[in-house]
C-alpha cells in the first residue's frame, strides 16, 4: 500500500454549537487506507464502529443522555453484528446490554465481561465471546486479537467521596453504577481488527496515558503492523500520545475525546486538539491525523470524511 502524508484534519462546530464538518475537510480525500470498503464511525464517547461488506462491529456503545448531552440513540446502533467492551465504566459498559437483545450481537470482551453479562443481564452464553487479552478469534468480516493496555489511575471510593461532598450528581451516578451496574474491574482491553483485505484497524481506547510503558507500547507494535489506529485524547496527555504513535506508526490516526463532557462536568479541561495533533504529526510524519466529532464517518477505501445524522431524535434510555 501507499503510505499518504497530509496536513492534519479537524472538526468544528458551527455558531449554534452543533457539531459540523469543516467545509474543507469534507472536500479533501488524500486517498484510501484500504483495498477493499470499509468505514470508521464516532457517535461519541467512546463509540465507535467499524463497518465491512462482511459484518459490523461496535466499540463501547453509549447512547444514553449523560452528562446533558444525546447524539444518538438506540436506533443508530440496530445493525449490530459484534460488540467489543473495552471495559466496565459505565459509559462504556451500561447500553451494551440492550443493544445485545435487540439485534442479536455477539459481545466479545474479556471473561470477567462476558461473565458479568450472563449472570447480571441474562445475554445468552451462545452470544458471548470470551477473550481474554492475547487472543484472537475470527469472525465474519474481521479476525479480531485483543490485548491489555494501563488506565490512569481511578480511586473509586475517593471520587464517589468528593463527588457526595461536591454534590456532582453525575458522577455520584458514575461510581455508583460503574461500581454496581458494570464489570468495573474488568481488565482494561483493546482491540486489533484485521479486515478482509488485511487492513488493520487497532482501538487503544484510553491507553494513550503515562502508565503506559514504553516496553508495552513496543511489544504491541511488534506483533503486526498498524494501519489505522484509533485512540482517546484527554487531559494533558499528549506526550504519551506521542509515544504511542511513535511505536506503532500508522498511516491514519483517528482520535477522539472519550470524556470531553464528563471531565467538564468535573471542572476538569483537556489540552487543545491541536495540541494533541501536532504531538501526533510529530511523531509520525507520515500519517495523517484526524480529531472525530460525533457524527464522523471515514471511509476507509478512499480516505473521505463525511457526516451522518441520528436516524430518530435521541430520547432519554433507562438504565440497563
Amino acid at each position: 500500500m501507499v503510505r499518504h502524508r497530509a496536513a492534519p484534519w479537524r472538526e468544528g462546530a458551527n455558531k449554534q454549537g452543533i457539531d459540523t464538518m469543516s467545509d474543507d475537510l469534507s472536500r479533501k480525500s488524500t486517498g484510501g487506507f484500504a483495498k477493499a470498503p470499509a468505514t470508521i464511525r464516532y457517535f461519541g464517547w467512546s463509540a465507535l464502529q467499524v463497518a465491512t461488506a462482511q459484518g459490523t462491529l461496535l466499540f463501547d456503545p453509549f447512547y444514553r443522555r449523560y452528562c446533558g448531552v444525546q447524539w444518538f440513540g438506540e436506533d443508530d446502533f440496530a445493525h449490530a453484528d459484534f460488540i467489543a467492551v473495552t471495559h466496565g465504566h459505565e459509559e462504556h459498559f451500561l447500553d451494551v446490554p440492550s443493544i445485545a437483545r435487540r439485534t442479536g450481537a455477539r459481545v466479545i470482551g474479556p471473561s470477567s465481561v462476558t461473565g458479568f453479562l450472563r449472570r447480571r443481564r441474562g445475554i445468552p452464553v451462545e452470544k458471548l465471546i470470551p477473550l481474554d487479552a492475547g487472543s484472537r478469534v475470527e469472525l465474519p468480516g474481521f479476525a479480531v486479537e485483543s490485548f491489555g493496555w494501563q488506565h490512569r489511575d481511578i480511586n473509586l471510593v475517593k471520587a464517589l467521596s468528593k463527588a457526595v461532598f461536591l454534590g456532582r450528581t453525575t458522577q455520584i451516578k458514575w461510581a455508583w453504577h460503574s461500581a454496581t451496574q458494570a464489570p468495573f474491574l474488568a481488565p482494561y482491553t483493546g482491540y486489533r481488527l484485521t479486515l478482509p483485505d488485511g487492513t488493520t484497524v487497532m482501538n487503544y481506547n484510553e491507553g494513550f496515558n503515562s502508565k503506559m510503558t514504553d516496553g508495552e507500547i513496543r511489544a504491541l507494535a511488534a506483533q503486526r503492523p498498524t494501519d489505522v489506529l484509533l485512540g482517546g485524547i484527554q487531559l494533558d496527555f499528549t506526550a504519551d500520545l506521542a509515544r504511542g504513535v511513535a511505536a506503532l506508526r500508522p498511516r491514519l490516526v483517528l482520535l477522539y475525546p472519550p470524556h470531553e463532557k464528563f471531565h467538564a462536568m468535573m471542572g476538569a479541561s483537556s489540552r487543545p486538539d491541536e495540541e494533541f495533533v501536532a504531538a501526533a504529526q510529530s511523531a509520525a510524519p507520515q500519517a495523517r491525523i484526524v480529531v472525530l466529532r460525533p457524527g464522523a464517518e471515514v471511509d476507509l477505501a478512499t480516505g473521505a470524511v463525511s457526516r451522518f445524522s441520528p436516524k430518530a431524535a435521541p430520547s432519554p434510555v433507562r438504565a440497563a
